[in-house]
């Protein structure tokens, strides 16, 4: 897709489909960590949506991983701002405290989301996730308690594995990553993610 078409008048319908197949050029380029390159083209598309939600939040997404956390939160705050309770931007804002290991305002955050949503599988992962960093092994076993099995998603599998891994069965840990593959598929992509992140294998 030429970016000059993308940089189109946004309000035509054409316009709106290459502006989206730049996005989506930008989310392959995420996934196979070309950071720079999705990051230009977001520059480019943010001249033409300025205040796009979700443009701002993908522009703090590649800030996040480019480990520039000033930036990074710059954005989360402009998409919030713009789009008050966006999901996707309020998800990445506690993932940025938990990637600096502030596991403890992690917590904070993704509590104040989960009693917004008591049923998002993901928020339960998180929630355990940053028992187990913490290393608070009571409130650990409380919030993996509390992940829902059978899920809808891989949560329960991927919050076994970190509390295997953790506690040095990383062949157990593997078996429960194996099985939630088998069963959810490319659902599995975001939890290897945070995997990644923490330095585990998924």
């Amino acid at each position: 897709m030429c970016l000059v078409t993308a940089q189109a008048d946004l309000s035509s319908p054409d316009a709106e489909d290459a502006s989206r197949a730049l996005l989506d050029s930008v989310v392959t380029d995420f996934r196979s960590e070309a950071f720079d390159s999705a990051l230009a083209k977001l520059i480019e598309i943010e001249k033409e949506k300025p205040h796009d939600p979700e443009v701002l939040n993908m522009l703090g997404s590649v800030y996040m991983k480019k480990k520039d956390f000033v930036s990074a939160t710059k954005y989360f705050d402009l998409s919030l701002n713009k789009k008050p309770g966006y999901f996707p931007a309020a998800f990445n804002y506690g993932e940025l405290l938990f990637l600096q290991k502030k596991h403890t305002e992690a917590r904070r955050y993704f509590q104040m989301l989960a009693a917004q949503d008591p049923a998002n599988e993901l928020l339960q992962f998180k929630l355990a996730l940053c028992d187990i960093e913490a290393g608070d092994e009571v409130r650990a076993k409380n919030s993996l308690n509390n992940i829902k099995y059978p899920g809808d998603s891989p949560a329960w599998y991927y919050a076994q594995a970190v509390w295997e891994y953790r506690h040095s069965n990383p062949k157990k840990a593997r078996a429960y990553t194996a099985t939630a593959k088998s069963i959810f598929g490319d659902k599995t992509l975001l939890f290897d993610e945070t995997f990644n992140n923490i330095g585990l294998k998924p």
